[in-house]
């Protein structure tokens, strides 16, 4: 997981008071270092070379935290000597150990008026209101020769392969045959060395961009967490994915992703529905086979960061955090040191079958009492409101699952089964989060995970609090248990082995 944050002001992220010990606090669960993805609109209105006064910063917020950075390189002025450049400004002020990747340019699917050059050699305006489209026309040309520019800087014997990620789409829904077309002709420059992967080898990567909506567009706190259309995305990311990765061999990242593009919706992306959102759509792109995501912050000042940077008196001031913040700290509190999605959502039998021993036997709704057996995806759609995401720790062994309940206004129960008759503990830890209120999606305030609250620069208000789920048998001989999460919040249930139970009464880092 990580942030992305455009380049203004994104020196002031070590100077910001408090903010290191927020990243810490995400880190604390055994993730490792963030990822922080430096561009996005401002990559190709930048016209400058970053110095010191940048580059500083950056370096020691590495130093202090381990921060790992992709770095954007204009690409929409097609000046070979301006990217040059600025990238080896990023490799001269930022350890090497720093920087995972370079972009090549931002979003070139939304190119508008851009002054290009054809396949063929002919000159154009293409894009949005030009002669032609960019992508068919001039992309692969511009996009080639700058990666061969800035990686063979003495001819063909001085290439260094796997400095960049790529295309750096605007939205997962490309087709799958435009992902194979851009691997196929660019692929031997799209890749990298980065150490989340062991050994020191090659790891090749791709990117793309993942917003709910436009602010443009009507939306509500409910309509955002609507799975309809994150189903529809999600099928078009697996596909993609496959490409990426099964057929060249090259893993995907979400490296931009939000609630609603262009600065977010207020009402929308600064309220809990947002927190919902932001924990499950990171669990989607895993499902999908996503290898991490950063959820943009534009400046630091917009209405979907989780993170607001703001000033006062002239002077920074301790940062706001704001809904999402929570979602990301539950998602982080979930995934711990390293854990597998068994299945995608386990509310799909199938899913809960092939994972041999677990699975979500039924939902139950709290008014009505109804009890029923999850026998297909559509049913988790029937449902309209709880879905439910199960996790092994792949160190320990311990199970865990994500309770999401987007209903306003309906309480639920997700009984959760164990086809094994023993070796899990008799009791499961359940960390709740949750909005204060009559109407927990559009709340701004009283958000707590495991009964803590994260204020002005992530101080703590509240006592921890978690609570205890009886784990007893089942009809089948296994094991079962049942959490019942209120309307419009999420619980994490951790049922550890049986050795591993006092583990789960002993405070950790962080709140979980």
């Amino acid at each position: 997981m990580g942030f992305s944050h455009e380049w203004p002001y994104v020196e002031e992220l070590y100077t910001i008071p408090q903010y290191m010990d927020i990243i810490k606090l995400l880190q604390s669960f055994g993730s490792g270092p963030l990822v922080l993805r430096v561009g996005g609109g401002s990559t190709d209105k930048l016209t400058t070379v970053p110095g010191p006064e940048v580059w500083g910063p950056l370096s020691k917020l590495h130093a202090a935290t381990g921060m790992k950075y992709i770095l954007g390189l204009n690409l929409v002025l097609n000046d070979v000597v301006l990217a040059r450049k600025q990238m080896d400004a990023a490799k001269a002020g930022l350890p090497a150990s720093s920087i995972i990747s370079f972009e090549i340019g931002n979003e070139p699917d939304y190119y508008f008026n851009k002054p290009s050059t054809h396949w063929n050699g002919t000159k154009l305006v293409a894009g949005w209101n030009g002669t032609t489209d960019y992508l068919s026309c001039c992309f692969h040309t511009e996009w080639y020769a700058m990666a061969e520019a800035l990686s063979c800087r003495n001819g063909p014997s001085s290439c260094e392969y796997g400095q960049f990620t790529g295309p750096v789409w605007g939205h997962l829904n490309l087709r799958n045959t435009t992902m194979d077309w851009f691997l196929k002709t660019n692929g031997k420059w799209v890749e990298m060395t980065s150490v989340h992967w062991t050994n020191g080898k090659w790891v090749e990567m791709t990117s793309v961009h993942w917003y709910k909506a436009t602010s443009e567009t009507f939306n509500t706190p409910v309509t955002l967490l609507d799975e309809v259309p994150i189903r529809k995305e999600m099928t078009n990311l697996k596909e993609i994915v496959r490409v990426s990765e099964q057929v060249y061999g090259k893993p995907l990242r979400v490296a931009e992703m939000n609630t609603i593009s262009n600065s977010g919706r207020d009402g929308v992306s600064n309220v809990f529905a947002a927190a919902l959102w932001t924990l499950d759509a990171s669990l989607e792109v895993a499902a999908a086979g996503g290898v991490g995501v950063n959820f943009h912050q534009g400046a630091g000042q917009n209405l979907y960061a989780a993170i607001i940077r703001w000033y006062d008196n002239g002077r920074l001031a301790l940062p706001q955090l704001r809904p999402p913040f929570f979602g990301m700290l539950l998602f982080q509190m979930a995934v711990r040191g390293g854990s597998r999605l068994m299945g995608t959502q386990v509310t799909h039998a199938s899913d809960a079958n092939n994972s041999k021993f677990l699975k979500v036997w039924a939902l139950q709704d709290v008014q009505t009492g109804e009890l029923r057996q999850v026998t297909h995806a559509s049913d988790v759609n029937n449902s309209k409101f709880l879905k439910v995401w199960a996790l092994q720790d792949v160190q320990t062994g311990e199970l865990r699952w994500v309770v999401i309940n987007k209903d306003a206004s309906r309480a639920a129960s997700a009984v959760l089964w164990v086809n094994r008759p023993s070796g899990y503990a008799s009791e499961a830890s359940v960390i709740r989060m949750t909005a204060a209120g009559p109407n927990p999606l559009s709340a701004t305030s009283g958000i707590t995970v495991a009964g803590v609250s994260y204020g002005l620069g992530g101080a703590k208000s509240g006592e921890r609090r978690i609570e205890v789920a009886k784990v007893s048998k089942n009809a089948k001989g296994g094991q079962m248990l049942t959490v019942q999460v209120p309307a419009g919040s999420a619980a994490l249930v951790r049922l550890p082995l049986a050795k591993e139970q006092a583990a789960l009464r002993t405070p950790a880092a962080g709140s979980g």
